[in-house]
């Protein structure tokens, strides 16, 4: 068992992968995912467990927390979510830094993980103003593509055929609008790409190619979400992601792209301004969103390529 968790942990390199099975690497593949989900089940569990016995009370904070149970049930998600996380974390850490797997499975300190994979790159635009081009172009691609991509949604009614979406909206929207910023822009962004991008896209990269990563990872993404408004949603913005990474080599690059597209849709929808947009001025809007976000992926491949 113990040679099975440090197999399924460790980072193992494209070549060492070659041998393996399809049924291996897919199991390779799914393990974080089942150990995210198992850590965040029960920590929802316990949470809830623990908060149930407070509002059984009738004391102060029974009352707090029944007049704002939607930022409770929020907080408590994004607790679970962060436990999750953590519980994958080392594996996530080993994914991002590289370095080959026997050299890792023969060092329990990792020392090895400052070697790195060929086909990742590294920080290559000149100091800290292309760093700072970098995340600008970035920011730009998220808020545009999430906006078009929200407008599209609206223009072609699918945001009102679905009750799960309209059950997770108003679950989302219910929550405190500065706990939800919080929420949605850092925990929720950090924590997915961990496992989408951090891990998923990754391995899958290694296991098998870019396109199968790119498209499958995305596909993963959105069905997290749970319904169909917003699994097609976020397997579009998750092809942008995992492009966007493959293109800069950083993982900042998309939990940035992530906490951005949460927040600034967040904060435009929170009290319906995006819904309210007629047909004409929808469908202006949402193209040139969309193809300023082309435009600036054109950018940032011609930047990143140089």
């Amino acid at each position: 068992m113990k040679n099975f968790l440090m197999r399924m942990n460790t980072r193992w390199s494209k070549k060492e992968l070659s041998g393996w099975s399809s049924f291996q690497k897919t199991v390779y593949l799914l393990w974080p995912l089942l150990n995210y989900f198992i850590a965040h089940d029960a920590a929802e569990i316990l949470l809830w467990a623990f908060t149930g016995s407070v509002l059984a009370g009738k004391g102060v904070q029974a009352r707090f927390l029944t007049e704002n149970y939607a930022t409770l049930r929020g907080v408590i998600n994004g607790m679970a979510i962060a436990i999750g996380v953590a519980f994958i974390w080392p594996a996530v850490k080993r994914e991002i830094a590289g370095g080959e797997g026997k050299a890792l499975m023969g060092n329990s300190h990792g020392k090895e993980m400052k070697k790195k994979d060929a086909h990742v790159r590294r920080d290559r635009v000149g100091g800290m103003p292309g760093l700072v081009t970098r995340y600008c172009v970035t920011a730009a691609i998220a808020l545009l593509s999430a906006m078009g991509l929200n407008l599209l949604m609206n223009l072609l009614g699918l945001t009102g055929i679905s009750d799960a979406y309209e059950e997770t909206s108003r679950a989302q929207y219910g929550v405190n609008f500065a706990v939800g910023l919080f929420l949605y822009g850092a925990v929720s962004p950090l924590a997915e790409e961990a496992v989408f991008r951090g891990l998923i896209y990754n391995r899958m990269k290694r296991c098998f190619n870019y396109p199968l990563a790119l498209c499958v990872s995305a596909l993963l993404f959105g069905c997290y979400h749970g319904n169909a408004v917003q699994a097609v949603y976020g397997t579009l913005l998750g092809l942008f992601i995992a492009w966007c990474y493959e293109m800069c080599g950083s993982f900042a690059v998309p939990v940035l792209f992530h906490g951005v597209a949460n927040v600034s849709m967040y904060a435009m929808t929170y009290y319906g301004g995006l819904r309210d947009m007629g047909m004409p001025a929808g469908a202006g809007v949402m193209a040139a969103c969309l193809a300023g976000a082309a435009g600036f992926a054109l950018y940032l491949r011609k930047t990143e390529q140089k």
